[in-house]
């Protein structure tokens, strides 16, 4: 069925499910990432700079912004004024065709291909600003206490590797593929490693080590997740991750992500991990993985889960894929392993 909504320059609310909008943000955000300059050209659109919080990152204000500038009915007058702006001009064709009649971005460019702007004295390399507080680093080591290494054995008494993650004191979630076989058989055995990594020495710690209980398991093949318990608890507290974000993942965020690649000791994947697509399902990034990644969370800089990583996918541009934690967050609600969110 053809698409019949209209311009998305011409929406009263901005649709961040459409490709354009998400691509209009992110031109927004690489040619206006200090405060100064937004405040400056929604000004001169005639937006109400009062409505808009710049003490945010950039990224959450150009979110607000641009939710401001749709209600207003001025998102298309923000972007003629932009394109009229002579200090941006490596961004002017791509602001030619998102006011044109056929807006959609093209297939998921690589990020080496954005321009970088030039605004003199030292320079912001990519789209956006990447500045992260020194608090990341330490909520991130709490994030990995929760994530596990798992080897599955199936009837066939095949073993592999792959990664999970605690969401409560006795619940680790992983993939589906992770806790069954090609037939679609629970494995029949699970070990469960917790701390497998180097210590600040360099050294490995002691690993914790579990066997899972493989009648526990449940999970959803279509969306590849699945839950396990351990046969016996566990002897010290580890923490746990969220599976409710505070906000949506889109195109040109960045994403960590802490795993057990082919089921060596812990590490996290933080470089060149821009996110490149995002669809009702799938969250599509540029973060490393390997064979035995698979269940290991997706997470914002705010350590919060987005997606659960799942396969990578070979094609123009080599990337990595997640399921979008919602549609996660809909099976174990289903299955009353999860309450329901509140209403608020």
């Amino acid at each position: 069925m053809p698409d019949v909504r209209g311009h998305f320059l011409d929406d009263e609310r901005y649709d961040w499910s459409r490709p354009e909008s998400q691509e209009f943000y992110g031109t927004m955000l690489g040619a206006y990432p200090k405060a100064s300059s937004a405040r400056r050209i929604l000004a001169t659109s005639g937006i109400d700079n009062d409505s808009i919080d710049f003490a945010q990152p950039p990224r959450d204000y150009w979110n607000q912004a641009l939710e401001v500038a749709a209600r207003s009915g001025r998102t298309r007058k923000l972007a003629q004024i932009v394109r009229a702006d002579p200090l941006i001009t490596a961004y002017h064709s791509r602001l030619d065709r998102l006011m044109g009649g056929n807006p959609a971005p093209p297939e998921a460019p690589s990020p080496a291909k954005e321009p970088v702007v030039w605004r003199g004295g030292e320079v912001v390399t990519g789209t956006q600003e990447t500045f992260l507080d020194v608090s990341f680093l330490h909520h991130g080591l709490r994030a990995a206490e929760s994530v596990v290494r798992l080897s599955p054995i199936t009837e066939e008494e095949k073993a592999y590797h792959g990664t999970g993650f605690l969401i409560a004191a006795d619940t680790i979630l992983t993939n589906h593929h992770v806790l069954h076989d090609r037939n679609g058989r629970r494995v029949k055995h699970v070990d469960i490693w917790f701390d497998y990594e180097l210590g600040p020495e360099g050294r490995l710690r002691n690993v914790e080590r579990y066997a899972g209980d493989v009648t526990t398991i449940i999970g959803d093949a279509a969306h590849d997740w699945a839950i396990l318990r351990t046969q016996k608890p566990m002897e010290r507290p580890y923490g746990t991750l969220s599976l409710r974000p505070s906000k949506p993942v889109m195109k040109g965020d960045f994403v960590y992500i802490i795993q057990h690649p082919e089921g060596r000791p812990k590490k996290i994947g933080l470089l060149h991990n821009e996110v490149v697509d995002v669809s009702e399902d799938r969250v599509q990034y540029l973060t490393d993985t390997l064979p035995g990644s698979s269940g290991s969370p997706v997470c914002n800089e705010l350590w919060e889960v987005v997606a659960l990583h799942y396969r990578g996918i070979k094609g123009d541009i080599c990337k990595n894929e997640g399921i979008l934690i919602d549609r996660v967050v809909d099976g174990l609600t289903v299955h009353g392993l999860l309450q329901p969110a509140a209403s608020r």
